[in-house]
């Protein structure tokens, strides 16, 4: 049962009717939200495994397929140009038919046509199959910050999305893990019929896929997003998602909870009757238009730019980390800087190659995953930290002050000859990262739930954008000019902190008694 428009005085002291804020507050907070976000976060897991394994798989399959530098970094890239061309569709999708549907289908996808390119013959095939399944891991790739989000109540929310988010840190730690395990193995199996053999950088591709699989099954048994069953005018079904929220978290009957009537958000979310390619165009340019007009604007831009710049620097880099730090384990002689050790390198190889014939050697260097597996647990700690700060501090403070400190450590890591300390401010400069699921968090409050999928999905999209472009970008700048690849990220992380500081200030959950007045899913932020 549903109610339209402002409640009625009379109506203001009913607790049987409330807008769906106040019915979330009326369910509690407990193991029901902490079991969404550990599935939440298991998504996320798969989906940062899935991007980042190509760190690891093109050093060891770099004979098997016979990769240039050049290749590996256009196969690096894959995963973020898929997400680029499609994560808009799964945006706009999410918000017709739903969070939950389009995760379940996107995430069996992706695992079958990763396990397909783990039989890839050639690098072709290879980049065919890898491009296919990273473009349905776009779809929980920017959807599940949503589906996150909107399963806890105001009081909690930024705190809970902070907590999912550490298990991208969780992923950082685990792929290395995982290929500690499986790439020092000396196992070569004949597939005859593929022409290929089946060595363990092909395994570590399919072991990738396990958190999508778990995540699937789990997904299984999980209801829709409460949020968007509501602004799709299935109040009742929304009904049912809170009553069992409610008896999972307060240990109380499901029909003792005291909302019966939930104020009506509907915003037409389901796709018009007509048909065809015109008719989601048409749909998905009516969902965009509203973000780029005013006083939606200058939320997109924002969120945008930063996502951009934070993907860029993290992902960026990460996806060359094990180069540089197999590169580090392998240098003999005193020490002294990151730039300076990639430039010896570079000059060796050049030397060695004139008229030389040099023996493939795909091997890697053990130090390379201990120094991984480190950061990663420093990368999974910013995380926690941010979850436990969030409340007290706020999202714009924290975003403000991580991002600035972060940028500045970029830079200081090019300047440190020791290389303990040099690797130290590197790895802290990655820890920009942990600011993804905050902005995402910024993002679902910024916006209103009809354009909330859409905004999240565009912002990821662009952050995308961002690691395309800093994979290939500190590629070439490892190999002409080191140095200006801290120096530009570095900078580009302190703008983005800087632009932050335009963010609304740190807001406490409404009560219930103030909640009451008004129902007010249409309120954006104005611009300070």
């Amino acid at each position: 049962m549903t109610a339209n428009g402002k409640l009625e005085k009379n109506a203001k002291s009913d607790s049987s009717i409330a807008t769906l804020d106040e019915a979330m507050m009326l369910t509690g907070f407990g193991i029901y939200n902490i079991l969404h976000m550990l599935l939440s976060g298991l998504i996320l897991m798969g989906v940062i495994m899935q991007s980042l394994v190509m760190g690891y798989v093109m050093p060891a399959a770099q004979c098997d397929l016979e990769l240039t530098l050049t290749q590996r970094g256009w196969l690096a890239a894959i995963p973020f140009l898929a997400i680029i061309l499609t994560s808009y569709f799964w945006g706009w999708l999410a918000d017709t038919r739903g969070r939950r549907f389009v995760m379940l289908f996107s995430m069996m996808i992706s695992a079958v046509f990763s396990v397909l390119a783990s039989l890839a013959p050639d690098i072709i095939s290879f980049g065919l199959l890898s491009f296919c399944s990273s473009i349905f891991m776009s779809g929980p790739s920017a959807v599940v910050y949503t589906f996150l989000g909107e399963f806890t109540n105001l009081r909690h929310r930024d705190k809970m999305v902070a907590f999912g988010s550490s298990f991208v840190g969780i992923g950082t730690v685990v792929l290395p893990a995982i290929s500690w395990l499986i790439l020092p193995l000396e196992f070569s199996l004949p597939v005859p019929f593929l022409g290929i053999a089946y060595r363990p950088w092909r395994l570590l591709i399919v072991a990738c896929t396990l958190p999508f699989i778990l995540g699937t099954l789990f997904l299984l048994i999980a209801p829709e997003s409460p949020k968007f069953l509501n602004a799709s005018g299935q109040s009742e079904e929304c009904l049912v998602v809170l009553r069992k929220i409610y008896a999972v978290n307060r240990r109380l009957p499901e029909d003792t909870y005291p909302v019966k009537t939930l104020v009506s958000e509907a915003h037409n979310t389901k796709p018009k009757d007509s048909k065809g390619l015109a008719a989601i165009f048409a749909s998905m340019r009516d969902q965009t238009a509203p973000l780029f007009r005013s006083p939606l604007l200058p939320w997109t831009c924002l969120t945008c730019f930063v996502q951009f710049g934070i993907f860029a620097t993290t992902n960026g880099f990460y996806i060359w980390f094990p180069t540089i730090l197999n590169s580090l384990a392998n240098h003999e002689g005193a020490e002294t800087r990151i730039c300076d050790v990639l430039d010896a390198n570079q000059a060796n190889k050049a030397s060695a190659s004139n008229g030389t014939l040099i023996k493939c050697d795909d091997t890697m260097n053990t130090a390379t995953f201990e120094m991984s597996i480190y950061t990663g647990l420093v990368f999974c700690s910013m995380y926690i930290m941010v979850g436990f700060l969030v409340d007290f501090l706020g999202k714009k403070l924290i975003l403000v002050v991580l991002l600035a400190s972060t940028g500045l450590c970029g830079i200081a890591a090019h300047h440190a000859s020791n290389q303990q300390l040099a690797v130290a401010l590197f790895a802290i400069f990655q820890m920009c990262g942990a600011c993804i699921g905050l902005t995402n968090a910024v993002t679902v409050e910024l916006f209103p739930t009809k354009y909330r999928a859409m905004a999240v999905c565009l912002s990821m999209m662009m952050g995308r954008v961002g690691s395309m472009v800093g994979s290939n970008l500190i590629g070439l700048f490892l190999t002409v000019n080191c140095g200006a690849s801290f120096y530009l990220f570095g900078a580009i992380v302190i703008v983005c902190s800087l632009c932050c500081l335009t963010l609304p200030a740190k807001k406490n959950a409404p009560s219930l008694e103030k909640q009451k007045t008004e129902v007010t899913q249409h309120q954006t932020h104005e611009p300070v």
